[in-house]
């Protein structure tokens, strides 16, 4: 990924498979950098979990913001130990202008996926997709083993605007 000028052209060419440990987080840092810095792009939406301390993502969302992006994050707060650092990064994300929803009652969102919806070249909205079975963390990506996949792949992509319409509207069927 790194022979790429641009993460969104590499996705726009293939699904980008990643396995941490054995790969490096950055591409997923580069991923969300780029769409704050991007001025094609509209949205970044995100769920977050457990976030490294000086988190690399957060930073980036909160960049995002400042540069006049609408970004929404879904936090649960329900992660054992981790409860009070959840609530500081929603805290903070909330103060720079992010929209921040809270966990639903009775239900525990342990995904970690991010969607960026970008303006295409035919003026269309186009969207970008993290998934992940571990979490927006940079620290922690070193020691666990976990998969994360980067695509624009429109199936998957359709499904994640789902789950990110569920999220902030739980009324919806």
């Amino acid at each position: 990924l790194t022979t790429y000028s641009s993460l969104f052209e590499a996705m726009e060419l293939n699904d980008w498979m990643l396995h941490f440990p054995y790969h490096s987080y950055d591409p997923v840092i580069r991923f969300l950098n780029e769409a704050a810095i991007d001025p094609k792009v509209r949205e970044i939406k995100t769920t977050q979990y457990r976030v490294a301390p000086d988190s690399a993502i957060v930073n980036a969302l909160i960049n995002a913001k400042k540069n006049g992006k609408k970004v929404t994050v879904f936090v649960e707060v329900k992660a054992r130990f981790d409860e009070h650092a959840n609530l500081q990064f929603a805290k903070t994300m909330k103060k720079a202008g992010i929209r921040i929803i809270y966990s639903i009652p009775g239900l525990k969102v342990h995904a970690k996926i991010a969607l960026v919806l970008r303006k295409s070249s035919k003026s269309r909205k186009k969207a970008y997709a993290f998934l992940s079975t571990g979490n927006f963390n940079e620290k922690t990506a070193k020691l666990y083993a976990d998969h994360g996949l980067l695509s624009c792949d429109k199936k998957i992509t359709s499904e994640l605007k789902l789950v990110f319409d569920y999220l902030e509207d739980q009324t919806l069927n």
